[in-house]
């Protein structure tokens, strides 16, 4: 379930009179809060983190659709099952094609183009504009789109007539390679990129809600709303983890996957590397 919250100059006004000086908290266990993000598919749970803007909800379907991807990754190891395993690949492959395309419109304004322009690193945004002009190559008659249209997210009888689509490994791993790195760039932008919203629960009169939104790290605020979202009171002011490292993390194990799939069938694909951003300036600055 989604829960909104509307923050129109009432709200602003009442937040600005009542956080001034306000005490700033630590989690329950003295540490920062980390509820974790909701998993769209599996989890049940509704105290965790949901999106709160587009940003954040197309990087958390593009996460979930590397998932997909991997839930394939063991028969995709085993010869014998690896063109069943890459057929059925295709449907996830493309909504990661889908959703990381979205992902790319929500960050063409003019101050997202300012910050790849000038405080990224320029090798990173030199691989982001060539990864971004690739992706938007692939059509809907490439053989993944094929392959997904006809013997994976449907079965076409046409399929028994016509010539029946194929894939090669290349097929799936290079948008997979490109779509991995864009989401990785993708994290990259400033804390206020990212916005989440979660419940808390009903306040005692069970006429307010309590939920919890974080705008920019590490501030979660505390809201008390009615059952429309509407600010009734402010709460409190609880340091929280970045749900984002949670997103690194998952992106992390498909890179490694994906390094280990081009290595299982001797694909040319240069593998990912990662290296943290600052770890990368002090490498440059060394050999400048």
């Amino acid at each position: 379930m989604a829960y909104k919250l509307v923050i129109d100059e009432a709200a602003l006004k009442l937040m600005s009179e009542k956080l001034v000086g306000h005490p700033v908290y630590a989690g329950t266990d003295g540490g920062l809060l980390t509820p974790g993000i909701v998993d769209i598919l599996d989890d049940e749970a509704s105290d965790r983190w949901q999106p709160g803007n587009e940003h954040t909800k197309q990087l958390i379907l593009g996460v979930e659709a590397c998932r997909d991807i991997l839930f394939y990754l063991n028969q995709f190891f085993e010869p014998t099952t690896r063109k069943r395993a890459m057929n059925r690949m295709a449907v996830p492959i493309c909504s990661l094609i889908d959703v990381t395309r979205k992902l790319l419109a929500v960050t063409n304004d003019q101050r997202s183009r300012h910050i790849r322009e000038s405080s990224w690193l320029s090798s990173d945004y030199e691989t982001y504009k060539t990864l971004t002009k690739r992706l938007k190559k692939i059509n809907g008659n490439s053989p993944v789109r094929r392959v997904r249209n006809t013997l994976a997210a449907h079965l076409d009888s046409n399929v028994f007539v016509d010539k029946k689509p194929s894939l090669k490994p290349d097929d799936i791993l290079v948008p997979l390679g490109d779509c991995i790195i864009l989401l990785m760039l993708s994290i990259n932008y400033p804390s206020e990129y990212f916005q989440w919203i979660r419940h808390v629960g009903i306040y005692e009169d069970e006429k307010c809600l309590v939920v919890e939104t974080m705008y920019s790290y590490p501030i979660c605020v505390r809201w008390i709303t009615d059952f429309d979202g509407y600010v009734k009171d402010i709460g409190s002011i609880v340091l929280a983890a970045d749900p984002r490292h949670e997103l690194q993390e998952q992106i992390n194990e498909t890179v490694s996957n994906y390094n280990s799939m081009i290595k299982a069938v001797n694909s040319k694909l240069p593998p990912i590397y990662i290296i943290l951003t600052d770890e990368l300036r002090k490498t440059q600055n060394t050999l400048q």
